[in-house]
């Protein structure tokens, strides 16, 4: 009983600062809801970006955290992440939608979310949706082709749907990266986020 309380403090909480954040913390075009069936997709990229779920640490990683990511903080694991890049690593992407920290420390920073939430399923789901308002993934007059290849520059295992590139990682230039999916499967995801 005392879990679920605490696990409803941390919602009011979150719903408080990632919701509604302190005005001064507002970004212009912040979302003040989600409205759209982003499930599928969600699936679809956590899938392909970070297969072993939320607690999934890049495997370019040279030290592993001294314990679960779904139990630290944000805190926490952005300081992780400022470790593990002073070592010299290739990513320091975390969690299953692959946060680096650079995309971590800015969501935290510009959307004024407290680094005492816990990096657990529930906020890095929240803070996923965030990359995904910011390509235009809740408008339903997005052009499919542009939000596919804005979601690609986002993550890296998804592939590009448009341009000469098309089929490739937006980062494959890097050696590193390269989509895992087709363009088709991501375009009829895509498609179908309205289709409730």
């Amino acid at each position: 009983m005392l879990r679920f309380a605490l696990r409803c403090l941390l919602c009011t909480a979150l719903f408080s600062k990632v919701l509604f954040p302190p005005r001064e913390a507002q970004a212009q075009d912040a979302p003040k809801s989600f409205a759209a069936n982003d499930v599928e997709f969600l699936n679809l990229m956590g899938n392909l970006e970070g297969p072993r779920g939320f607690g999934t640490v890049s495997d370019f990683a040279p030290v592993l955290p001294t314990h679960p990511l779904t139990e630290m903080t944000l805190a926490e694991v952005l300081a992780y992440q400022r470790q593990i890049r002073a070592l010299g690593t290739v990513s320091s992407a975390v969690g299953r939608y692959q946060f680096i920290y650079l995309t971590l420390a800015k969501l935290v920073d510009q959307h004024g979310i407290s680094d005492a939430l816990v990096f657990d399923a529930e906020v890095q789901t929240y803070l996923a949706r965030f990359l995904m308002h910011n390509c235009g993934f809740y408008e339903r007059d997005t052009d499919i082709m542009r939000l596919g290849n804005c979601l690609a520059g986002v993550w890296a295992a998804l592939p590009l749907v448009h341009g000469p590139l098309r089929g490739e990682s937006a980062y494959a230039a890097d050696g590193v990266n390269k989509a895992f999916a087709t363009p088709e499967s991501v375009i009829e995801v895509l498609h179908r986020r309205f289709q409730w």
